[in-house]
C-alpha cells in the first residue's frame, strides 16, 4: 500500500491512465448531465479538483469560453497534458492546500473525498472557495449495493469485498460507504443543498462500468493482498470472475450532491 494510502497511488502509469479512462466513458455522461443542470455558463471560474485525465476540465473550458477559466487541480497531475488554453494546471492536495477563497463559480470533484481518512475539512476549504452563490458539485462511491453475481463464487467474493471494504474504511484508505454522507456533509459546510441524486449501474462484460470496476480490483489486488485486507485464495478466484460470460455486478453507486454559496 502506498505511503499515502491511496490504493492506486502506485499504479504503472499506462494502466492507471486507461483505468481512468474507463472511469471517464463510465461516469463523465451522469457528471455533465449534472453540470448542465447547473447552468455553467461563459465567462465562469471553475476549479475541478481530483481532475485525473482530464475530461471534465475540458468539457468545462469548452463551456465557459474565452472569457472564463478552469483550474484543473490533482495531486498527480501527470496526465493533465494538452489542455486548452483557458485551463490552469496545478499539482494541488486536497488533504493540505487550500484554494483561493471566494474565486469559483463552480467547484466539481468525484471519486475524491472518500479516499481521505477526514474528508470534512477537505470538503469545507473547497466550501470556502465559492463565490457567493457559486455551486460545489461532489460525487463520491457508496458499494452497499456491491455485488457478483451469476458464477459459483459469486457469493463468496461479495462477502470477501465487504469484508476488504470494512477494514479499508476502518484503515482511513477509502470509506467505501461514504457517497451517503456526502449531502449532509455539504449542509454542514455552510452551503445550501439544492440536490441530490444516486446513480447505480448493473453492468456486464463489455461494459463501461463493468470494464472500470475489473480494472479498479485487479490493479488494487496486489496491493490489497499484500497488506492482508484480502486472503490470496480470494485473489485467484476474483481473478477467474471477470471476463466470464454471463456474470454480472452490482457496481458501486455513485452519490451526487450540490450546494450553493450563501449569497
Amino acid at each position: 500500500m502506498a505511503d499515502d494510502g491511496y490504493v492506486m497511488a502506485d499504479t504503472d502509469a499506462t494502466r492507471e491512465s486507461q483505468r481512468l479512462g474507463l472511469l471517464e466513458a463510465n461516469r463523465d455522461p451522469g457528471t455533465i448531465v449534472r453540470l448542465e443542470r447547473l447552468g455553467v455558463a461563459p465567462g465562469w471560474r471553475c476549479l475541478e479538483v481530483g481532475a485525473g485525465r482530464g475530461s471534465i476540465a475540458r468539457w468545462l473550458a469548452d463551456r465557459v469560453g474565452p472569457a472564463g477559466s478552469v483550474l484543473a487541480a490533482d495531486i498527480d497531475p501527470r496526465f493533465l497534458t494538452g489542455m486548452p488554453a483557458n485551463v490552469h494546471v496545478r499539482r494541488f492536495d486536497v488533504r493540505e492546500d487550500e484554494p483561493e477563497a471566494d474565486a469559483y463559480d463552480l467547484v466539481h470533484c468525484r471519486a475524491l473525498l472518500m479516499h481521505l481518512h477526514d474528508p470534512a475539512p477537505a470538503l469545507a476549504r473547497l466550501a470556502r472557495s465559492l463565490r457567493p452563490g457559486g455551486v460545489l458539485l461532489a460525487e463520491e462511491g457508496d458499494f452497499g449495493m456491491y455485488h457478483y453475481g451469476n458464477h459459483p463464487h459469486g457469493e463468496e467474493l461479495t462477502e470477501t469485498a465487504h469484508d476488504a471494504f470494512k477494514v479499508m474504511t476502518r484503515a482511513g484508505i477509502m470509506n467505501a460507504y461514504f457517497g451517503r454522507r456526502l449531502p449532509a456533509l455539504l449542509a454542514d459546510c455552510g452551503l445550501e443543498l439544492e440536490g441530490a441524486e444516486v446513480d447505480t449501474a448493473i453492468a456486464s462484460p463489455g461494459d463501461p462500468a463493468y470494464e472500470f470496476t475489473q480494472a479498479s480490483a485487479l490493479d488494487a489486488l496486489p496491493r490489497l493482498i499484500a497488506a492482508g485486507i484480502m486472503p490470496e485464495a480470494s485473489g485467484r478466484r476474483l481473478e477467474g470472475y471477470f471476463g466470464r460470460p454471463r456474470t454480472v455486478i452490482t457496481c458501486a453507486s455513485l452519490v451526487a450532491a450540490w450546494g450553493r454559496a450563501p449569497r
